[in-house]
């Protein structure tokens, strides 16, 4: 088997813990590369709850992919609650410091849209790592 795919619990704990942290490097990074922060945020218009936003459709999508890969590959390797503190956790912790940092607090709903978001991101990391974990097992079989 490729060393690459060796369960991380038949490793080492140095190589294993080391390997858990770069999986949640990769995740911030996708993050902030594909989602980047203007810390200019400001209202379209007088009085419009709206602000503008660098986000876009591509850089969600682009993010997703990412995460869905590293999902996958930690989904094989390691157990499916480390998979979600590596995968989902660092984009949730960031989005919640995005979502924080915003001077003013219009409406104070951005708690809501982080806990969306945050459920949607941990179902997806454990919905890719459940999928490729199970596809694994049935190719080795």
């Amino acid at each position: 088997m490729n060393a690459t795919l060796i369960p991380l619990r038949q490793t080492a704990p140095l190589p294993r813990y080391a390997t858990r942290l770069l999986g949640a490097a990769l995740a911030a990074t996708a993050y902030v590369a594909c989602l980047p922060w203007d810390l200019r945020n400001r209202a379209e218009t007088a009085g419009a709850l709206n602000e503008t936003s660098p986000v876009t459709t591509q850089g969600v999508v682009l993010l997703i992919l990412a995460l869905l890969a590293l999902s996958a590959y930690f989904g094989i390797r390691d157990r499916l609650a480390w998979t979600l503190l590596v995968v989902a956790a660092p984009p949730s912790t960031l989005l919640f410091v995005s979502f924080d940092s915003h001077p003013t607090q219009d409406a104070q709903v951005w708690p809501l849209a982080w806990a969306f978001c945050t459920l949607v991101m941990g179902v997806g990391a454990l919905g890719a790592a459940g999928v490729a974990r199970s596809a694994t097992r049935r190719s080795d079989a």
